[in-house]
């Protein structure tokens, strides 16, 4: 009776050992993560004028458009996929321009307003004028519970500075003394289009004055009395992400025997 009693505890300590074993070695199993499936990632953008990088050119404002499709390794497309457009900056930093998922053929179109990158420190010099810079951007999809994440190779472009053109015309190339002249202010950007800018200061003789806009960049500005055989008007535009030329004038003033 006492050896069939130690038979029964033996069997039951192998049992519950095998049980746990068992246990643990399910519970390791269930832990282990599946493999993720590859995928394949590309990228175009508009305006590109090589194969190889891109190299297309915008101006500020433009709108660039970026395309591609995600598809798993034996072409399947993967839709609703959260693709980023990612661009580097030169502190180094990367900066995400634009996002969207993909739809059900896997494809994805993006777009972005082009500017340029910031400057790392604020100029003092107010002179200086803003030229173009180099862009750098890539795609990326940062995977999922099935499939791996991806990144394309990286495109390039270039981002200039739009320019504001301004012309200043008078009603009359002479006026009389006591006279007033009609000027005209006109602002025109680099693709020959009228452009508002944001702001715009008009000096006359040192005096400040106030202009009326007539249609989009066409300004009028009426001067006050012509009191001397030559008046100087100054026009400074300004628009952020532009390089605006300012505008000069002489108002020329005859049979003036007066002082100033």
């Amino acid at each position: 009776m006492q050896w069939a009693k130690v038979v029964a505890v033996i069997t039951g300590i192998v049992l519950l050992l095998s049980t746990t074993s068992l246990s643990e070695t399910f519970a390791q199993v269930k832990l282990t993560p599946a493999a993720k499936m590859p995928v394949t990632l590309s990228l175009e953008m508009g305006g590109c004028n090589n194969d190889l990088t891109c190299g297309a050119e915008f101006l500020v404002g433009d709108t660039v458009n970026f395309s591609g499709v995600l598809t798993a390794e034996d072409g399947t497309p993967i839709p609703n996929a959260e693709i980023r457009i990612v661009q580097f900056l030169p502190k180094p930093e990367l900066v995400t321009i634009a996002s969207g998922v993909t739809g059900i053929d896997g494809e994805y179109d993006l777009s972005w307003m082009a500017q340029l990158p910031p400057k790392e420190e604020a100029t003092t010099d107010v002179t200086e004028k803003i030229l173009k810079d180099n862009v750098v951007f890539f795609a990326q999809f940062d995977g999922d519970d099935t499939y791996s994440s991806a990144r394309t190779a990286k495109l390039t472009a270039i981002v200039q500075a739009n320019q504001i053109f301004t012309s200043v015309n008078a009603e009359k190339r002479v006026y009389g003394p006591g006279e007033s002249a009609l000027l005209f202010i006109g602002f025109i950007d680099t693709n020959d289009e009228f452009v508002d800018p944001d702001s715009i200061r008009v000096l006359y003789d040192d005096q400040e004055l106030k202009v009326e806009q007539k249609k989009t960049g066409s300004y009028t500005v009426i001067t006050p009395t012509l009191t001397v055989d030559h008046h100087q008007l100054l026009v400074i535009p300004k628009k952020e992400g532009y390089n605006a030329e300012n505008g000069f004038l002489t108002v020329q003033v005859s049979g003036f025997f007066g002082k100033a």
